[in-house]
């Protein structure tokens, strides 16, 4: 074992920044669970502003911010009996300490004693802490033994450590136990203070009922034991405690949001207009699939119905959806009312306008085109055809919802690509009418807890099945090393008759580096790849018009290949496109390469879609983007997305609606949420105007918890 005695006694050095339990995170007096983390002894601007940006701003917040692992130092030893490799807890004695220097490298360090041996502990660059173990200072140190191979002894590095006091009989935070860990050291002793002053004062906004249904602790028990557990087990359980409660307000919101929808006024019933529906069908030059058919009618039900129809409409790329749409809007104006479409580009907005044309026109509805960048007089005349009535659908971007902008009689609003909106834009569009039904699209698929979140008030459709002809993409993954070859590849394409897509991604977040990247790409591959082929080249910076320029050609086949950002991730169609090379795919997330996988294999060519790896992209990264060759089933790849990257990321968008939670993880807890829906749905139907002695306590504790969220009701 370690040697008994070492070095000298310890010498003064600079006043220590560690602060121990004795002195950490006293609390300040006349304070209460809703005051401000000021309020905490010991919390300054600087820390309070870190706290902030973690959404911590009250002691409240502070209690809900568990730890995010936990070390058992619960194991107490005796020094004698240590292993090498061994993570213990040991009680001893200061025998002796001193500040070794090498170069500008300060140790402190200490021998440590008890009744049956001794080792050393060492700690780098905090030679602070000589004011702190002191000579004869008995302490609690937890740490993993090891072997130093220069002074062949055993030690500890770097261990955490707890100062006894005989006068002191607080239970230990920092070491010799389960220790929760957090960002930052110091947050323990707060923690730790604020649930001695204020766990009795915490109450439970769980119904009694629904604790008990579930087998749930008390909120006071849970929240002491996922801070400081007596085991790994009850910090488990009072986990899964909490992250059911999070659960469960936001899904009282969700609940109350859909019961508020439901009862905001009286629904324009639209009668199915049976001839006009065969009309419509049969001027398409192709049968509508089974999906297509069993979701027109899910829709058909809704918008026949006295309530209005809030639905959320999936489908995968190429599965459809538009025609969908259509079929639901030409039903608006059968029965002399309005429809309007909300699409998040203007690319997207402008290719519905001529498709929904297309469809609609022929059947003698106006289809209206309204977007930012039209000249003041096409827009005047634009909004004025609206307010009249004389447009029956509007096809539109975020115009739609403009202060300016007025309806004369909106029965039905269609949002196209919802990922890409919010709760907020979602209600703005239908405030535009009484009450008008309400279809939502996306196709991106989403997973069954994002659906139960964000999209939790809405009736559910998939359109699971592809229309005849649609060929699989075939998906490569190809590093620099085939660059050469792929360009081979590319140009027999184009010789062919085939036009290319190839998409570079957003950088660093940067607007201005995505522009020049992009423009150095199309630049080399003018001049030097491809100088036989007509190229072009699109970004979000150009002017709508130039833009709309540039997309034509490519339609029309003038243009042989397209460099581009991500501007063409949805709704770009040109079937003539059988090759989609994506550059640097590994700063994309695995959705929205689907998407822009799903701009070419639009026709019955056979298409090919290459994602290129950059030469510094991780091994977990390449696995991740092998997901796309393996598979081209939307909701695998929807999942494994979420699962890597998150719910925001998976967005594009942290999403107005989408809570943040500090507790639950919509990727692992599926069960609680479940179980959660079920219980507040309940809950909400057994006192919808929220009047109970316990809903007013759901109000508040919705109101605490998910304040920085848009929820679109008063819960209170």
């Amino acid at each position: 074992m370690a040697e008994r005695r070492p070095g000298r006694g310890a010498r003064q050095a600079a006043r220590p920044r560690l602060m121990t339990a004795c002195t950490e995170g006293l609390i300040a007096t006349e304070t209460t669970l809703l005051s401000g983390i000021r309020y905490l002894k010991g919390v300054g601007p600087r820390f309070a502003s870190l706290f902030a940006k973690a959404g911590v701003e009250t002691i409240d917040d502070l209690l809900y911010y568990v730890p995010r692992a936990y070390t058992d130092w619960s194991r107490i030893s005796r020094i004698d009996d240590l292993r090498i490799g061994d993570r213990v807890t040991v009680v001893a004695t200061v025998l002796s300490c001193d500040v070794a220097r090498r170069g500008r490298l300060r140790t402190f360090v200490a021998a440590l004693e008890d009744d049956s041996g001794a080792i050393f502990a060492r700690w780098f660059n905090q030679p602070w802490l000589q004011n702190v173990l002191k000579t004869g200072t008995k302490a609690v140190v937890s740490g993993e033994v090891r072997f130093d191979r220069f002074a062949r002894r055993t030690e500890f590095i770097n261990p955490v450590f707890e100062v006894l006091r005989e006068t002191e009989a607080a239970e230990l935070v920092h070491a010799g136990r389960i220790v929760p860990e957090y960002s930052r050291r110091r947050i323990r002793g707060l923690v730790k203070s604020a649930l001695d002053r204020f766990l009795d004062d915490l109450v439970d906004p769980l119904p009694e009922a629904v604790r008990k249904k579930r087998s749930l602790p008390g909120i006071r028990e849970a929240m002491g034991e996922i801070h400081f557990p007596p085991s790994l087990e009850r910090a488990a359980a009072a986990r899964e405690r909490l992250a059911y409660e999070e659960f469960f307000l936001f899904q009282v919101i969700v609940a109350l949001r859909r019961l508020k929808a439901a009862a905001g006024g009286p629904a324009i019933r639209l009668d199915w207009n049976g001839r006009e529906h065969e009309r419509l069908l049969a001027s398409l030059p192709f049968a509508l699939t089974a999906a297509q058919a069993r979701v027109i009618e899910e829709i058909r039900g809704d918008m026949s119905s006295d309530r209005a129809m809030h639905r959320l409409l999936q489908g995968d790329v190429g599965s459809g959806k538009t025609v969908v749409a259509a079929a639901a809007m030409h039903q608006a104006v059968a029965n002399g009312y309005q429809a309007a479409i909300m699409a998040p580009t203007e690319i997207l907005a402008e290719q519905h306008h001529v498709n929904i044309e297309g469809l609609l026109g022929p059947l003698g509805d106006r289809v209206v085109l309204l977007r930012g960048g039209m000249k003041a007089a096409e827009r005047d005349a634009a909004l004025a055809l609206i307010e009249s009535g004389e447009a029956d659908v509007v096809v539109g971007t975020h115009a739609l919802v403009q202060e300016g902008t007025r309806f004369g009689n909106l029965a039905l609003a269609v949002v196209d690509e919802q990922h890409r909106f919010g709760v907020v834009q979602r209600a703005a569009l239908r405030e535009k009418g009484t009450a008008p039904d309400l279809l939502v699209m996306t196709a991106t698929p989403i997973p069954r807890t994002l659906a139960l979140t964000v999209y939790g008030d809405l009736d559910v459709s998939v359109l699971d099945e592809l229309p005849p002809g649609r060929t699989p993409v075939v998906t490569a993954v190809r590093d620099e090393a085939a660059r050469k070859k792929v360009y081979e590849f590319l140009k027999g394409e184009i010789a062919g008759g085939r036009q290319v897509f190839v998409v570079y991604p957003l950088v660093e977040e940067s607007e201005k580096m995505e522009l020049s990247a992009a423009t150095e790409m199309y630049e080399r591959l003018r001049k030097k790849v491809f100088p036989e082929a007509s190229l072009g080249l699109i970004h979000g910076r150009m002017r709508p018009e130039e833009k709309d320029a540039v997309m034509e050609r490519f339609k029309t086949g003038e243009i042989d290949l397209l460099v581009s950002t991500t501007v063409v991730e949805v709704g770009v169609d040109v079937p003539n496109a059988t090759v989609m090379v994506i550059e640097h795919a590994e700063r994309f997330g695995l959705a929205q390469l689907h998407q822009l996988r799903g701009r070419v294999g639009r026709s019955g060519l056979k298409s090919y879609c290459v994602l290129m790896v950059g030469t510094g992209a991780s091994d977990e990264a390449r696995e991740r983007i092998q997901v796309l060759a393996d598979t081209s089933d939307g909701f695998v790849i929807a999942e494994r997305d979420l699962a890597i990257r998150g719910p925001g990321e998976f967005l594009g968008v942290r999403q107005h609606g989408l809570p943040r939670f500090s507790v639950a993880d919509l990727r692992r807890d599926v069960r609680l949420l479940v179980e959660a829906r079920e219980d507040a749905f309940g809950f909400v139907e057994a006192d919808p105007e929220m009047s109970g002695d316990e809903a007013r306590l759901v109000s508040g504790a919705i109101e605490r918890r998910f304040r920085d969220r848009e929820t679109l009701i008063d819960v209170g």
